[in-house]
């Protein structure tokens, strides 16, 4: 409603003042509509775009099913192309959500595929909201028909959406003008019906010449002001209509009291109470037998309606909010999927190197100690010499099994053990490692149950742990190390678990390094300082024992490692020790021993270690040629094989010869103990690299029986 002063007869009449020139006619609207091409395959948007240029339509394209939602939230579309295989969202699930908004529940949606071409894939598109449904490979002129017939159809749905607008239009002034020609009061018992009758709706009337208003019941309803106390004037309605809104008001009043032009206008009403309303109102002028002006018009409540809009507005924001989040947690689980593909690759290359370094190193170690044996007793400096090869070997050694360890391809001993025990029986080996500044500190409850590991590689781990510790508290500081009982384990089976923590007081950890700690060559230290396998050792042992390793820290509050281990049956009491035996390898009588190993250096190096003790020995590079020598050899007394052979594994060539030489011994050396856990026949093994004594006491156990036989 217009907010004036009255206006002189001069402003009144348009005398004295040059009146408004009409407005010019309005363009033609722009016939063309828009068409969305969803493929993320450019190649095909470009494709689809070169079938339908010739349509004359505005073609959007859009790569992903996220582009295309952006396109539909800020642009009207009249018909989408939808490859139905794409990434993230396929065609079905991106149909589905437009289908959801409200703009776009009748859009024409077309499928396109080149996989999914049955009949039942059609019904699920259909289901999806698709008209139509288009195999690949595309009849240009069949698609752009296609295209054609549901682009006019939108195009005539909005032409005649313009024409009906146009026709209300029409009819509302027609009725106006109508309205206009009866007498005052009918106007005015007509316009308080319709109010009352709606409840919403107010009627309004003002006399430009005097400025004096006329409302009825229901607009001092919608204004919230009693009709006995409130007389309407422009200085009292001017505080009730919203600061951001009086001016334009007051000139679409002016300017319709000058023209007769009508004007509809939306505007906020702010209530006495403090409420605001939201209403819009229309209003036409009409003139009296003196040609004076008055504008009469209908104020209608739209709160409701903008409210629903500011919904609707919510509703957008949420669903593109869900997007992204859908979006951010699709890529975050395919970054984890490529993690851990990249750790398992990581795991088995490590594994195969290790053991290939294995081969190697027992090549080596063989040969050092039988060379030691021939060397000059007196040559003091030649002993020195083998000494250190033999040393640098076995560190090379201790280097392959962290290697295993994070491959989780070493074989493992277990036994039952406490971990207080443990720890008490290496406390001088932490304390010398660890240094004067740094207090170890351990706490362990005695009811604390047993656990079941390999205890060399625990200690290993423990000892790592230690270091790794004293490293991050270059000023000194404390460790402590402490266990509990628990009835269950995080991300483990149900069942009763060992608590093992080493904790620190060192700088810590922030989150970034803190999530990449366990990561295998990962280091914090300087250059040749670590090899970023410690953690990576200990994980992958924690793993094999059917445990786990977790992590916490934090910058300036140091680091705690928790290593979880299931629980083992207690303890029973020690039984007296038996006097040691004596050593049974050197009463062996010399054999014939066949050793089967594909790497010659191994294959030479054992052979060597076997004929220094006395025995003779037959070579063979595979499983097959070692089948064919016990054919033309059936005096072998023993076999020495390798496990990882091209062909037929070790392990197979054991159970070969145990089906057709039952008596014969079988000893298996392998660099890492990957065999099969089910149905696993037992076989003797060796790990290498090993010892020549290694190699016979162990020969010594399994020709034994036979020799006792």
């Amino acid at each position: 409603m217009p907010i004036q002063d009255p206006m002189s007869e001069a402003e009144r009449t348009g005398e004295g003042s040059s009146r408004p020139a009409a407005a010019g006619a309005a363009p033609r609207a722009d016939d063309r509509v828009n068409i969305l091409l969803v493929d993320d395959q450019p190649a095909k948007l470009l494709s689809y775009e070169v079938i339908l240029s010739e349509l004359g339509d505005t073609l959007i394209k859009a790569t992903s099913a996220r582009e295309a939602l952006a396109h539909l939230l800020r642009t009207e579309i009249a018909v989408v192309l939808i490859d139905v295989c794409m990434p993230e969202l396929d065609g079905f699930e991106l149909a589905t959500m437009i289908r959801e908004h409200p703009r776009y529940q009748h859009v024409a949606i077309i499928f396109v595929s080149a996989i999914q071409i049955s009949d039942l894939d059609h019904l699920r598109g259909y289901e999806a909201g698709a008209v139509d449904y288009v195999p690949v490979p595309v009849v240009p002129a069949v698609l752009r028909a296609k295209v054609r017939i549901f682009a006019e159809l939108y195009r005539k749905t909005r032409q005649l959406e313009r024409l009906n607008a146009e026709l209300e239009q029409h009819v509302a002034e027609r009725t106006a003008a109508l309205e206009a020609s009866t007498a005052r009061l009918r106007e005015s018992e007509q316009r308080r019906s319709l109010a009352l009758a709606a409840g919403r709706m107010g009627s309004w009337d003002w006399d430009p010449a005097t400025g004096e208003y006329a409302w009825d019941e229901g607009q001092y309803r919608l204004f919230g002001v009693d009709p006995a106390d409130f007389v309407p004037t422009p200085e009292s309605v001017a505080p009730l209509v919203h600061p951001d809104d009086r001016g334009r008001m007051r000139a679409l009043g002016r300017r319709a009291a000058l023209t007769g032009e009508p004007f509809d206008a939306e505007f906020r009403i702010v209530r006495p109470d403090g409420e605001t309303l939201w209403c819009v109102t229309g209003a036409a002028t009409t003139t009296d037998a003196a040609g004076r002006r008055r504008l009469s018009g209908v104020t209608h409540d739209i709160t409701a309606r903008k409210r629903a809009e500011e919904v609707l507005l919510d509703l957008n924001r949420d669903l593109e909010r869900r997007i992204e989040e859908r979006t951010r947690e699709r890529e975050a689980a395919l970054a984890q999927l490529f993690e851990a593909q990249k750790l398992d690759t990581i795991g088995q290359l490590t594994g195969g190197v290790a053991h290939d370094f294995n081969n190697l190193l027992m090549a080596v170690l063989g040969s050092l100690e039988l060379l030691e044996k021939r060397l000059d007793p007196e040559d003091a400096r030649a002993h020195r010499l083998v000494d250190n090869a033999v040393q640098g070997a076995r560190r090379g050694a201790a280097l392959t099994q962290r290697l295993l360890a994070f491959a989780r391809r070493q074989e493992l001993r277990p036994e039952t053990a406490t971990v207080a025990g443990l720890v008490e029986g290496m406390r001088g080996l932490l304390e010398r490692a660890l240094g004067p500044s740094v207090r170890l500190a351990a706490a362990f409850p005695p009811d604390l149950p047993p656990i079941r590991i390999d205890t060399n590689q625990f200690e290993l781990a423990l000892l790592n742990l230690a270091v790794n510790a004293r490293d991050a508290m270059p000023g000194g500081g404390t460790i402590t190390l402490d266990g509990i009982a628990a009835g269950e384990a995080p991300d483990l089976p149900p069942g009763a678990y060992v608590r093992i923590r080493v904790a620190d007081t060192g700088a810590g950890m922030d989150d970034s390094t803190l999530a990449k700690a366990t990561e295998p060559f990962f280091t914090t230290k300087g250059p040749g300082k670590g090899t970023g396998l410690g953690l990576s050792m200990v994980q992958g042992l924690m793993a094999q024992s059917g445990g786990a390793l977790r992590l916490s820290s934090a910058p300036g509050r140091g680091t705690a490692v928790d290593l979880w281990l299931p629980a083992a049956p207690a303890l029973a009491a020690p039984a007296p020790a038996p006097a040691a035996p004596e050593p049974r390898f050197a009463a062996i009588r010399p054999c014939t021993i066949l050793v089967v190993d594909d790497d010659a250096l191994v294959r030479t190096g054992t052979a060597a270690m076997l004929e220094d003790l006395g025995h003779a020995t037959l070579e063979a590079p595979s499983a097959g040629e070692a089948l064919l020598l016990l054919r033309a050899n059936p005096a072998v007394d023993a076999v020495v094989t390798d496990h990882a052979m091209p062909g037929m594994t070790g392990l197979d060539l054991a159970r070969r010869l145990r089906e057709a030489h039952p008596a014969l011994p079988v000893i298996l050396a392998t660099g890492y103990a990957e065999l099969p856990s089910d149905g696993e026949i037992p076989v003797p093994r060796l790990s290498k690299p090993f010892t020549q004594e290694d190699l016979a006491v162990l020969l010594a156990a399994v020709l034994a029986p036979v020799a006792a036989a």
